[in-house]
């Protein structure tokens, strides 16, 4: 539970500046007639990641009460079962969203050079170095060749 918590509190908030501050600005600044259909999508990602952390903040406080008190109430326990549930479709219709849409249009849109500065951006931000750099693993076909 404890890394489950922690790796959700560290790799969220770098796939959402990702998104947030590599990916999405270049999209939104893209010359091309499809970017207009392509913003409220972008405008639906960025909700997307507002909902989600809140339901984290709410997973993370409950599973942390959960590893200091060694169980949770019924209802904190209904409460956790519902945050996560609604985490899980959340991602399950956002991850889609990328691969269907978000990463085809990056590929389409940005030059190569914008797509390798997304990546080192994102490369950057694992490392702990830039906060302006992400998420380069293996669900990112805009950096593939």
């Amino acid at each position: 539970m404890e890394a489950a918590l922690t790796y959700f509190a560290i790799a969220a908030p770098k796939h959402t500046a990702d998104e947030e501050e590599s990916l999405l600005p270049r999209l939104r600044t893209a010359g091309d007639s499809a970017r207009v259909q392509a913003l409220d999508r972008l405008d639906r990602l960025q909700q997307d990641h507002d909902e989600a952390c809140r339901h984290h903040a709410a997973v993370d406080l409950l599973g942390r009460r959960w590893l200091e008190t060694g169980g949770l109430t019924p209802a904190e326990a209904g409460a956790l079962r519902a945050h996560l549930a609604t985490l899980q479709a959340i991602y399950t219709e956002h991850i889609d969203i990328e691969d269907r849409e978000l990463f085809p249009a990056a590929a389409r849109l940005l030059s190569s050079g914008q797509l390798v500065e997304v990546g080192l951006e994102m490369a950057a931000r694992r490392k702990g170095g830039s906060k302006t750099a992400s998420h380069a693993g293996p669900r990112s076909p805009i950096l593939r060749s």
